[in-house]
């Protein structure tokens, strides 16, 4: 891979760094523009996007032993 290649790719990278923590600051702004609501259907604050992941990952199993 030549320098021009590996700069381009490297801008890449940052732009899509850039681009996820946009996002994750506009759902932040979203949940405090809100406030406290249920979980709706297509909301993407960042409450009811924390909200899915903890319905779809299910209920964490107990443990069976103590540490």
């Amino acid at each position: 891979m030549n320098q021009e290649e590996q700069k381009k790719m490297e801008a890449e990278i940052l732009n899509a760094r850039r681009m996820i923590v946009e996002m994750i600051d506009a759902s932040i702004e979203l949940a405090a523009k809100k406030g406290k609501h249920s979980l709706k259907t297509g909301c993407s604050c960042i409450s009811c996007v924390n909200k899915r992941k903890t319905l779809l990952r299910g209920k964490e199993p107990e443990w069976k032993f103590r540490l």
